[in-house]
């Protein structure tokens, strides 16, 4: 089948962060704090297992959160903390009338419920929710009718596109009038973060390298990382590109890719290093990891071909062309599947 081929952009990072845009600093936390288990119901409490209860039950009372005071929620095992080029997003619900309120969080992911939980929130409180997990998450929060007002409902979502390098917060305010919604993120480009949909029978296509400078060349092919859903189902994975020095401050690579049928990412690395290609299943959490060494990089072309399945697997195999390389030694080009 001949494919069009969508060519996914990479930011390239410059070293100068732009102004953000975080409009809640009431209840946003600065970069890097850890919530305060001494505040007035501030105590962190987490929900890491989607398949698990979530954090509360409808049948809880609700939480007293005092005026002018934050309480902090987290969800997820810190994952993003440790691996990728991806920030927590951050979810803050705040009341901003001058007499109490007490609405209902509800927080989805992948259609689970991981957070429900009632809320009195006195004047210009707030509730603060980490979300340290890669997903796809719909926040809800309702008010429940009055004598003077009818149920109010609002909604947000965040998508994987929300989780890059950048300071992103979802904010859900109760206001005199409305229950207001909107998300806003510092504009840091993201260099080596590609987010993407790949539409069906086609290839997005993005080269991962050592961004500004790097004085490497290479004459040779290099390797491609491709990752192909032959499946009739959309299915969404994570590709990480690292490489095995252990000097690295982060990865060279971190992709997103919801894959329709028969659709594909590719991923080309040019310059000669040892790397670990990990390529991970959002809808199981399978995991593939191919280790590449400098022996793959010669005149000849080497690809590394993950497959997804429809049970949610994950199928990987390494392959080369097979030309004579002058200068190459035979015995030092390593075997390959």
């Amino acid at each position: 089948m001949e494919r069009r081929t969508v060519l996914a952009s990479i930011g390239i990072g410059l070293g100068v962060t732009a102004a953000g845009c975080l409009s809640e600093t009431d209840a946003t936390p600065t970069e890097g704090s850890e919530p305060n288990p001494d505040s007035e119901g501030g105590t962190s409490e987490r929900a890491t297992d989607p398949d698990e209860q979530p954090l509360s039950t409808k049948n809880n009372s609700p939480t007293a959160v005092d005026p002018d005071t934050t309480v902090d929620r987290q969800l997820g095992d810190e994952t993003l903390e440790s691996t990728g080029l991806r920030k927590p997003v951050h979810l803050v619900l705040a009341n901003r009338r001058s007499e109490e309120q007490t609405p209902t969080l509800v927080i989805e992911r992948d259609e689970t419920t991981v957070l429900e939980e009632a809320f009195e929130l006195g004047a210009d409180a707030a509730v603060h929710v980490a979300v340290t997990d890669l997903g796809e998450y719909t926040a809800r929060v309702v008010l429940p009718e009055t004598e003077t007002q009818p149920e109010r409902a609002e909604t947000v979502s965040i998508g994987y596109e929300q989780f890059d390098c950048n300071q992103t917060t979802a904010t859900l305010a109760v206001t005199d009038e409305e229950i207001t919604s909107h998300v806003a993120s510092t504009l840091m480009a993201c260099s080596g973060v590609v987010t993407a949909t790949v539409d069906e029978g086609e290839t997005s296509e993005a080269t991962a390298t050592a961004g500004l400078g790097s004085d490497e060349t290479e004459s040779g092919p290099g390797h491609t990382l491709v990752v192909h859903n032959p499946t009739d189902e959309t299915r969404s994975t994570r590709v990480l590109i690292d490489t095995m020095a252990e000097s690295a401050p982060a990865p060279l690579f971190d992709g997103v890719y919801t894959l329709e049928s028969d659709a594909t990412a590719a991923v080309d690395i040019p310059e000669s290093d040892e790397y670990e290609l990990t390529v991970t299943r959002l809808d199981s959490d399978a995991v593939d990891r191919t280790q590449i060494d400098t022996g793959e990089f010669d005149c000849n072309s080497s690809t590394t071909h993950v497959e997804l399945d429809a049970a949610g697997a994950l199928e990987s195999a390494t392959m080369s062309t097979l030309m004579g390389c002058a200068g190459v030694n035979a015995a030092e080009k390593p075997e390959t599947e």
